[in-house]
Formats: C-alpha cells, structure tokens, sequence
C-alpha cells in the first residue's frame, strides 16, 4: 500500500476503497469477471484468436422466440473423471 499512497499522493491513513474507485481498480473477483466477458465479447465479434472462438457454440432455437437474436451461448456437458 506504499506505493499506491505514493502514486496517489495520499496518506497511508486514508481510506482505500475511495483511492481504488478513483484509480478504475477491480476487486480481484470483479477482475476475473470482466476478463472472462471482455474474451467471450471478444469471441464473439471475431476479435479473439481462433482457438478462443472455436470454444464458444452459440445457442439457436428450433422455432423463432423473442431471445433469438440475444447471442446465447450453450453451456457445455463435460464429466470429469478421475
């Protein structure tokens, strides 16, 4: 926290989280999260390498629904075995 109170000119008293807000960081669990999203946005539009967008199965329905134009994915069936 040293170096943040240096870079941010505050006291080492402060409160954090304003500091953090003010600085655009992420929680590390927020972080993942929006790692996670940005790859599969990415995915999607054709952005991210081809082994990355191979991963990703889009979700069409046998008749027309309202949802269809949302881009759903399908969540893969996968059994561990060990």
């Amino acid at each position: 926290m040293l170096l943040l109170s240096l870079l941010t000119c505050s006291r080492r008293s402060n409160h954090i989280t304003p500091i953090l807000a003010g600085l655009h960081w992420l929680p590390v669990c927020f972080r993942i999260d929006f790692k996670i999203l940005l790859l599969v946005f990415k995915a999607l539009h054709g952005q991210a390498p081809i082994y990355i967008c191979d991963l990703l199965t889009l979700y069409g329905s046998a008749c027309c629904l309202r949802s269809s134009g949302r881009n759903l994915l399908i969540v893969p069936e996968f059994r561990l075995v060990t």
